[in-house]
């Protein structure tokens, strides 16, 4: 169905909801997608607009995201084998009679739910599709599967690659409940896959009048693109209605925004009573004699296609899957992948990401400093004392002038570390790591600073025996050749009782010569 606003223009904002201005003066309040959680068979409706997925310009990635289920009895030797749409219609109603109205007949009709990625190994569906790992293990669930593949007519046959048939390893959670009207179910995958998973709302909630479109199998079709409609009602708590135009089979199929955005997961459907049964795809009608495709004027007053929110999926598998693909762009030097799940910034401190590795560090580890930086900017001002002590540490153990670099970007203390019994300066200079104290210095750490025993830098340089490091703190702070420390002994006497006779006398003589 068209929808009856044209929206013209979206201004984002970072507050608890946004507007949108359409041409007829109404306003349409578009909440938040992408805060953290917790903060704030079915027919067509107007004209049959379905296309087919590869042609949806703009969405090819959502398309490729997007996989149906397929009884791995209709698998043999990477080959599957389907019935024509017109052969199962004609098998099922008697007749080889059809109506104009019924598209795609000579296309197979193999699949039986549809599903989507929001992670490289995690599958969203719906819970009447799959709900326990009994119910999964007879299916494979199969991605590309769109009209481009070749499909045998005579034989029946539809040529697969295996690389895009995969099996479930484990259900994370579903739930199927009338009373809550709950309907989902969240899949791990055996192995992760490469495709480009989507993202999803997960605070604020969807609103009337949204654009909204979906990809999926009717009727066990290859992909198709459903777009031309519109939320019509989304007072429900876990669920909202749209007149988006849908089939059996479409189960479990991604509902997003024309940003791209999951609103839902495809799961009920308006049906009508007919053939003494009640119908949402297609019916037999005596007038003609032939098969018709079901076609409501309107979802105002029918049951609509229903689409669980996306934010009532348990958050915490939400959080999961951003974390996981954060990591996995990482990992893979993914950084356009990376900019799209860095929108989710809340991820970088969240207790997830604490308890399963802070992404920063997987960043360090893979050298990807362009992904630290962007992480550093929002994690670096919750890092206590203490942690930036650590990072700092880090940075001079291995010696990473692009990582200091970041750091004094980020205005990085460089006596950071109050609960330390030496600062960053002093460990250089006990480690006679000349090239460190002079960026330290630069930096503003503290030259003057002294130990529990009243030793300053140049009573630890002395002991190092270093005379390009006590050369250059002398002429930073001279006076500290004269300074005792607690057991009374100058910087010289500390190189003697090191067994640095001709630094004892350098430094002796040093200090005579002010």
């Amino acid at each position: 169905m068209k929808k009856t606003t044209a929206i013209f223009s979206l201004v984002f904002v970072l507050a608890t909801t946004l507007v949108v201005h359409a041409q007829d003066s109404t306003q349409i309040n578009v909440q938040y997608p992408f805060g953290e959680p917790g903060s704030t068979s079915r027919g067509v409706f107007g004209p049959d607009d379905r296309k087919e997925a590869q042609d949806a310009i703009g969405y090819q990635d959502f398309v490729r995201a997007t996989a149906v289920m397929v009884s791995k009895e209709s698998i043999r030797n990477n080959v599957a084998y389907s019935y024509s749409l017109r052969e199962r219609l004609s098998m099922t109603f008697n007749t080889d009679n059809f109506d104009d109205n019924v598209m795609f007949l000579e296309q197979p009709a193999l699949a039986n739910c549809t599903g989507f990625l929001i992670a490289p190994d995690i599958l969203v569906t719906a819970g009447h599709c799959i709900k326990t790992i009994e119910d999964a293990e007879p299916y494979v669930w199969v991605f590309d599967y769109t009209s481009t593949q070749q499909f045998n007519t005579n034989t029946h046959a539809i040529p697969l690659d295996p690389d895009d048939v995969y099996e479930v390893a484990e259900v994370l959670s579903a739930a199927l409940d009338d009373e809550t009207s709950d309907d989902y179910a969240v899949l791990r995958l055996k192995r992760k896959s490469d495709r480009r998973p989507y993202r999803f709302r997960t605070s604020g909630t969807i609103t009337e009048g949204t654009g909204v479109n979906t990809i999926g199998a009717p009727t066990g079709l290859p992909l198709k693109f459903a777009e031309n409609a519109e939320v019509v009602d989304a007072s429900p708590t876990n669920w909202f209605k749209s007149d988006i135009d849908s089939f059996p089979g479409n189960s479990g199929g991604p509902v997003f925004d024309d940003y791209g955005w999951i609103e839902g997961i495809l799961v009920r459907g308006a049906v009508t009573y007919r053939n003494g049964d009640y119908t949402g795809d297609y019916y037999y009608d005596e007038t003609c004699d032939c098969i018709k495709t079901v076609n409501f004027n309107s979802a105002s007053y029918t049951a609509g296609c229903q689409s669980h929110k996306i934010t009532h999926v348990p958050s915490e598998l939400l959080v999961r899957s951003i974390y996981e693909n954060l990591a996995y762009a990482i990992t893979k030097g993914l950084q356009d992948r990376f900019d799209d799940w860095a929108v989710y910034q809340w991820i970088f401190t969240h207790q997830y990401a604490k308890e399963n590795g802070l992404l920063e560090v997987l960043a360090l580890k893979e050298q990807n400093y362009g992904m630290y930086a962007q992480m550093l900017d929002y994690a670096f001002p919750t890092y206590t004392d203490s942690q930036r002590r650590e990072l700092l540490d880090y940075t001079i153990s291995t010696n990473n002038n692009t990582l200091y670099t970041l750091l004094l970007e980020q205005g990085v203390y460089a006596d950071a570390g109050a609960n330390k019994t030496y600062t960053a300066l002093q460990e250089a200079v006990k480690e006679a790591n000349t090239g460190w104290v002079v960026k330290l210095v630069d930096a503003g750490a503290d030259a003057q600073v002294k130990d529990d025993g009243d030793n300053n830098l140049l009573h630890l340089a002395a002991a190092t025996g270093n005379t390009t490091l006590i050369n250059y703190l002398y002429g930073l702070e001279p006076q500290l050749i004269d300074s005792e420390n607690r057991a009374g002994d100058l910087p010289e006497r500390v190189a003697k009782d090191k067994g640095y006779k001709k630094v004892f006398k350098y430094m002796k003589k040093m200090r005579k010569s002010r």
